[in-house]
């Protein structure tokens, strides 16, 4: 739905949503809905598209409704990090916010996106982000999470680097600021960027383990591949965020490379449980929103 559209809701059932742009082809819809017809609760979850620039309108309009809360996702999550009223630990960490509670009135914005993300790697690979050396493409929202909670688990390299150098530069510049000290500081030789061009890529491709796009490229079906099969090690992990017909043209390219690859619907599942467990303060049914999940995703590539 559109924005304009929020204020034609129901405030009963309690209405939650995910925000994002484009957001069709999102499942989060069908994975919570199960999870909400499990455990008894009376809410309804929509899919709400809407962009960047419009997203404080769209926030004063879930406020009135009121909804209990939301996900957002590319390109939303820095932008909602500034619209709520208080942070968890996670989304100071960071300073990114994919799942917002409101508190009766009180927006409390949080991120799964960084435990999402490594619960997915540990079942797509069966090894831990900790035992990797990461080449990240992306320093958006999911790339800021993903970025930190690498070097939380002591990951031994982050390379990060995104098309628009001066991001890519400025988290850098975040993680530096946050792991200066401790036993969890970086150097220049285990955590630094490069540039988006290939004979640089190629470089680090060698260097890594793991590498994870963050980036929206390949939700854009006139964009090429986000990578080349020729770049790519036969040894090489894969691990894309996006999931769908949006990931198809990376997918290929690794699997023409002999890499081992997997989407981002892990990641979904286990960053949507943790939000499901925040807005209702239950556990999460995590086996039926997995099934929902695989039911929705075969049936959307049918």
């Amino acid at each position: 739905m559109k924005p304009d559209l929020i204020l034609t809701l129901p405030a009963k059932p309690v209405p939650y949503g995910v925000l994002g742009h484009p957001i069709n082809h999102s499942l989060s819809p069908i994975v919570q809905q199960a999870a909400f017809d499990h455990r008894g609760v009376e809410a309804r979850y929509f899919r709400i598209d809407v962009d960047d620039e419009n997203l404080s309108r769209a926030v004063g309009y879930l406020r009135q409704v009121p909804f209990g809360g939301w996900n957002c996702t590319i390109p939303n999550k820095v932008k909602m990090y500034e619209l709520c009223d208080r942070h968890s630990g996670s989304a100071e960490q960071f300073r990114a916010v994919n799942t917002v509670v409101n508190e009766q009135g009180v927006l409390v914005g949080h991120n799964t996106d960084g435990i999402g993300w490594s619960h997915a790697v540990k079942e797509a690979f069966g090894r831990s982000p900790g035992d990797l050396r990461i080449l990240l493409l992306g320093a958006g929202g999911a790339g800021r999470a993903i970025a930190t909670q690498a070097l939380l688990e002591k990951c031994p390299a982050l390379i990060i680097v995104n098309r628009k150098a001066s991001r890519a530069l400025d988290l850098l510049a975040h993680l530096n600021t946050q792991f200066s000290a401790g036993p969890l500081a970086r150097t220049p030789q285990n955590l630094r960027t490069i540039r988006w061009q290939e004979p640089e890529l190629e470089a680090a491709l060698r260097e890594v383990d793991l590498v994870v796009n963050a980036t929206s490229a390949g939700l854009d079906p006139k964009e090429p591949s986000i990578l080349p099969a020729r770049l790519l090690p036969p040894n090489l992990l894969v691990f894309d965020t996006v999931y769908g017909t949006g990931c198809a043209k990376f997918r290929d390219e690794a699997e023409v490379a002999g890499a081992k690859w997997s989407d981002g619907l892990r990641m979904l599942l286990h960053q949507g449980a943790a939000a499901f467990s925040l807005w209702t303060g239950q556990e999460a049914p995590l086996e039926i929103m997995r099934e929902a999940l695989q039911s929705a995703f075969s049936a959307a590539r049918t």
